[in-house]
């Protein structure tokens, strides 16, 4: 093989590499911007660690565990934004994850997803609830169990 051909060679490989590399966000990347878009509405976020998929029983990814002021949200990030509205679009309208498991919850459920992300809510804080409707649009799923948004 000439040098011609070894850096032709060469750039069409670099060519290959880049343009097969995912372009959109990593996991880490998304869940670190919805952990600071609620640090800058003022609330105290921080991140305490994951659920495998086998154990919260409902999707196929990890539950990344989001604790907020007293509370906990449940952040599941998918590869693509299609696989994350292919599992949202399970979720009933009464706040159930998937149509083969019945959760009883302690408090109403609320389901959001945003591009690539489904958040689990399960409280009544309105400050809460309003930041992750400005974060992360509106509820998808909201759960039947009475709530009063007082702060």
């Amino acid at each position: 093989m000439t040098r011609m051909e070894m850096a032709a060679s060469s750039v069409l490989w670099l060519v290959f590499v880049s343009c097969s590399s995912p372009t959109g966000p990593t996991s880490s990347t998304t869940l670190d911007r919805f952990v600071q878009a609620l640090r800058q509405q003022g609330l105290t976020v921080s991140l305490a660690g994951q659920i495998s998929p086998s154990s919260n029983g409902f999707f196929s990814v990890p539950a990344n565990q989001v604790r907020v002021n007293d509370s906990q949200l449940n952040a599941f990030v998918y590869q693509s934004a299609d696989a994350a509205a292919a599992e949202a679009a399970l979720i009933s309208k009464d706040g159930q994850p998937s149509p083969t498991a019945r959760v009883t919850w302690v408090s109403t459920p609320r389901f959001y997803r945003q591009d690539a992300m489904i958040v689990l809510y399960v409280g009544c804080s309105a400050e809460i609830v309003e930041a992750l409707q400005k974060t992360v649009g509106p509820a998808i799923a909201v759960g039947p169990t009475p709530c009063s948004l007082g702060r």
